[in-house]
């Protein structure tokens, strides 16, 4: 009975599935959110994006990412990294660089907003005496820069997506890191 109600199930889910796609084709879907799962697994970084489809070969979206690693923040407290990096809010523009609007090329380029802390030697005078001592501040950066990238759809819903840019930091650079990476390999759904 069990496996009767299972096939049913998976009947109708495909029935709708094919309704779906006849009847609200992929460029009438304009929403998309996606989750970076690499970064997740591999960076301890939850990363999220949105994306808005606008006319033709355009789209427009935003990205989060919060940066949780306990071998960075091991290395920042011994002293290796000057900076430890925790969020990053990316909004961005991209192209289409194919035709096909299932599987394409795409080129991005986008903003940073990424924060996080950083230590440096500060000279203190007690007591007539000085020394050097290491300090902890917070930084705000903002980045510009560039990506490409590769999408592919699967029954017009579900999103495979990887990309590779970098940008680099232009406001506040003394305090942050040179450079930010944007690298993803993102699943998401379309609607």
């Amino acid at each position: 009975m069990n496996k009767i109600a299972f096939l049913a199930a998976l009947l109708f889910f495909q029935l709708t599935s094919a309704q779906d796609s006849t009847t609200k084709p992929l460029e009438l879907k304009k929403n998309e959110i996606k989750f970076d799962v690499v970064s997740l697994v591999a960076m301890g970084k939850i990363h999220v994006t949105y994306e808005r489809f606008l006319k033709n070969d355009f789209s427009v979206g935003v990205s989060g990412i919060l940066a949780k690693s306990n071998k960075k923040e091991e290395d920042f407290d011994k002293g290796y990294d000057k900076t430890l990096p925790q969020y990053e809010v990316n909004p961005f523009v991209r192209y289409s660089l194919s035709k096909s609007k299932v599987s394409y090329y795409f080129i991005e380029a986008f903003v940073s907003v990424n924060g996080g802390k950083y230590r440096e030697l500060e000279r203190f005078v007690e007591n007539g005496y000085g020394y050097w001592d290491a300090t902890e501040n917070n930084y705000t950066a903002f980045a510009l820069g560039g990506a490409v990238g590769y999408k592919l759809y699967i029954k017009e819903k579900f999103v495979v997506e990887l990309f590779v840019g970098a940008g680099r930091n232009i406001i506040n650079m003394e305090n942050s890191p040179e450079y930010v990476q944007r690298v993803g390999a993102n699943i998401g759904y379309r609607f």
